[in-house]
């Protein structure tokens, strides 16, 4: 859509356009699953986040105490909820596997 001061003024939009086409940015990606180290005793940062989401945020506690496993968990958080990851920016499905299992089995057992 065109606003009134480009169909005035186009020679103007067009050379700010020239100006910041060259300009790329790129957002590196939050996750960390691929660092070699662990974090915080977890296996790394993504996985360490997810698990302090679950464990201490009252909805995610209450689905995650409902599941079975973490790949149950991943569902209900997926396609029923439609959130792919935590508030901090973590993706879900990025988080160590056994290590969430662990997590998942440990609240299940607090029934």
């Amino acid at each position: 859509m065109l606003s009134l001061l480009d169909i005035l003024f186009p020679d103007a939009t067009m050379n700010l356009v020239k100006k910041l086409s060259p300009m790329k940015t790129i957002q590196p990606s939050i996750n960390l699953w691929d660092t070699p180290e662990k974090y915080n005793g977890w296996n790394d940062w993504t996985t360490w986040n997810v698990a302090l989401w679950i464990r201490n945020d009252q909805t995610y506690y209450g689905i995650a105490k409902e599941c079975k496993d973490y790949m149950d968990f991943l569902y209900e958080m997926h396609s029923m909820i439609g959130s792919f990851a935590t508030p901090d920016g973590a993706d879900w499905g990025e988080a160590n596997i056994e290590e969430m299992n662990e997590v998942i089995e440990e609240i299940s057992d607090c029934n």
